[in-house]
């Protein structure tokens, strides 16, 4: 009996492979790619989503946000390993349709465009709603009992919670400068802070989770105000 044996490296195919079967049907960086793709990106903010009439042709904004979203889905944050990913991981190659920007072009996007980056976030949540792969209608309750706190400043309406959403935005857009910090001190070669690069990638996704819980409160407030 003999052992299992991979495919000959120098074996030349008869007929190329084809990039969509990398991914499966069902497969999450599908939903990425049709999200990103339902949006109008220049009403988002985001720039440059024109291209120049001159000038070496850059990527398009669309092909960035998949990327980046699709990094944040798989808590991979760090512009460098965005770079590896795009020629490592069969997902990235099928997302990105096999073009692989460098760390400093990926950074730079996040750099350029903050608030758009967070009002897709929004987006996407909204996204996963309409699509029906979340519902938001599922409540669970036990039998605890405790005493409720009511007091008018514990009562959240629509003008605290649209405060509270813009305070929530301008924290997640500090944690995103620092990063963008971060991957300024890579270039430098003074990257000696993980620990606190790693703090503030978690402090990103709870200010997202934070924003969007806010969203939600704010949609059904809506329907009773």
């Amino acid at each position: 009996m003999s052992f299992l044996e991979g495919t000959d490296r120098t074996q030349v195919s008869l007929l190329p492979p084809c990039i969509d079967d990398y991914v499966a049907p069902e497969s999450l960086v599908r939903v990425v790619d049709a999200f990103v793709g339902s949006l109008d990106l220049a009403e988002l903010g985001f720039a440059r989503t024109v291209a120049a009439a001159t000038g070496r042709p850059g990527y398009h904004p669309g092909d960035m946000l998949r990327l980046y979203v699709w990094g944040y889905l798989n808590q991979v944050r760090s512009s460098r390993h965005l770079e590896r990913a795009c020629i490592r991981d069969l997902e990235a190659l099928w997302l990105m349709k096999q073009l692989a920007p460098d760390y400093r072009t990926i950074a730079a996007f996040r750099h350029d465009n903050p608030e758009a980056i967070v009002a897709a976030s929004a987006a996407f949540i909204q996204f996963c709603l309409d699509g029906g792969l979340i519902t938001g209608r599922m409540v669970a309750l036990d039998g605890t009992k405790m005493r409720a706190v009511a007091s008018p400043k514990n009562i959240a309406g629509a003008e605290r919670l649209a405060r509270d959403v813009a305070h929530t935005e301008k924290e997640i857009a500090y944690y995103l400068d620092r990063l963008d910090a971060m991957d300024e001190a890579v270039t430098q070669g003074f990257d000696d802070q993980p620990v606190h690069r790693q703090a503030f990638t978690d402090a990103i996704a709870a200010l997202s989770r934070r924003k969007d819980r806010l969203a939600r409160r704010q949609e059904i407030g809506k329907k009773s105000w």
